[in-house]
């Protein structure tokens, strides 16, 4: 057996706890889960409870950044910008969740150029990723992402409350949003990482976003139309929301485990 990689995780609401577990129970082999860092106590002292390795508690998650290997973000949009930042000047192997930062910061780009690290970007909570990546270097005309939410799901959101929009009070469905994904990502920090997932695989720039919310569903939906020269994609996602935390879809948690079992193994099914 190899030496484990040292893995720390910053945020440990529903997508952290559930990758700290699934080291815990299914990696523990590969994997050593040395720091958890989050600003709420309670998250921190909850997920260390049910696991059985008992990794560091750290309240600086730059001091974590320093002693693992492998770091696993899913905090926040600011947060990722720090650990990116921090971890490619470190040449840290790094998990991004909140996408949204490449989008918000681009010159986060910049510093990639030489990093000699690993940076992975989980599919999260879509599919197809892989088939909207290859059509990355052909002739894309048109993609467009509707995302469709029931009001519990979207938490609060300043834009909602600045346009005065109570999604609780409506009986039908509604368009919240339609533009690029920059504004998508700058009025649901929270909600649309999908959308910059799908940019950084396709780098499309012209993409545009619909962000609506209906009451009669009871799960997140993203739809994505894409339309080539090579070829026309279409998926469909509707997803389960995660029990702890509505606002995350279980896909999302399930893809950082799919990639952190794809890091650790020597068979890569997908491109």
């Amino acid at each position: 057996m190899g030496r484990k990689k040292k893995v720390g995780i910053i945020g440990c609401g529903a997508i952290g706890s559930g990758v700290a577990r699934f080291i815990d129970q299914e990696l523990k082999d590969k994997l050593e889960l040395v720091g958890i860092c989050d600003r709420t106590s309670t998250k921190v002292n909850s997920l260390l409870a049910v696991l059985s390795q008992k990794p560091k508690i750290f309240n600086d998650y730059c001091e974590l950044i320093k002693e693992a290997e492998l770091i696993v973000e899913t905090a926040s949009i600011d947060c990722a910008r720090d650990v990116i930042t921090e971890g490619v000047k470190r040449n840290k192997d790094l998990v991004i969740l909140s996408v949204g930062a490449f989008v918000k910061y681009k010159n986060l780009y910049t510093l990639l150029k030489d990093y000699k690290g690993n940076l992975y970007i989980p599919s999260g909570a879509i599919c197809g990723v892989d088939g909207l990546g290859s059509l990355k270097r052909a002739h894309i005309k048109e993609l467009v992402l509707t995302t469709s939410k029931p009001p519990g799901s979207l938490g609060e959101i300043s834009f909602l409350e600045e346009e005065g929009i109570d999604t609780f009070s409506l009986r039908r469905e509604q368009i919240l949003f339609q533009g690029s994904i920059e504004e998508a990502i700058e009025r649901f920090p929270q909600n649309i990482n999908v959308a910059a997932t799908i940019f950084l695989a396709t780098q499309f720039p012209n993409a545009s976003v619909v962000v609506k919310v209906d009451p009669h569903l009871r799960r997140n939906s993203h739809k994505i139309e894409l339309k080539g020269e090579e070829a026309n994609i279409k998926i469909e996602v509707e997803n389960v929301p995660s029990l702890s935390n509505p606002k995350t879809s279980y896909l999302a948690i399930l893809s950082v485990q799919s990639l952190l079992e794809k890091i650790t193994s020597n068979i890569k099914i997908g491109s």
